[in-house]
């Protein structure tokens, strides 16, 4: 018989990058601090939502605006793979947030990000085609991942 399985207890809702997205230009990138997908417990957090929060934001001469974001391992020591505030990866994004082509502030949460055993630093590239607002613009993260029922 197949075991049934739900969601862990959400960890609350955590503000990641904040003012380091005021003012982003296009093409841009943002490095955070570390993730410990384990620190909230033995279990390990296997998924991510992301909620991106964009403040008063032009977007309708753009086309297809969006926001990349990597996961950025940390695999032994103090050792992440390549990405920073000036290096693009050399692999495709983890996640590839898709926005409105609009006049007005967004709220896009992408979820099932799938993420890894190990630290990892989140990588943002601005891809919209403008600058963003300078105030009021978010990351946020959740972690959870799957029990028995």
């Amino acid at each position: 018989m197949a075991t049934e399985k739900r969601w862990t207890a959400y960890d609350s809702l955590q503000s990641y990058l904040t003012t380091e997205l005021n003012s982003l230009a296009n093409n841009s990138l943002v490095l955070g601090s570390a993730i410990d997908f384990t620190a909230s417990g033995t279990d390990r957090k296997i998924y991510m939502d992301i909620e991106l929060y964009l403040a008063s934001i032009d977007l309708t001469a753009q086309h297809n605006p969006s926001v990349y974001i990597w996961l950025l391992y940390r695999l032994s020591g103090s050792l992440t793979e390549d990405g920073s505030g000036s290096i693009i990866p050399a692999k495709m994004p983890d996640l590839i947030i898709p926005l409105r082509t609009a006049n007005e502030a967004q709220r896009v949460v992408s979820s099932k990000l799938l993420t890894t055993p190990y630290q990892s630093k989140i990588l943002l590239q601005n891809k919209t085609g403008v600058t963003w607002a300078s105030s009021g613009n978010t990351l946020k993260y959740n972690i959870y991942s799957l029990q028995d029922a």
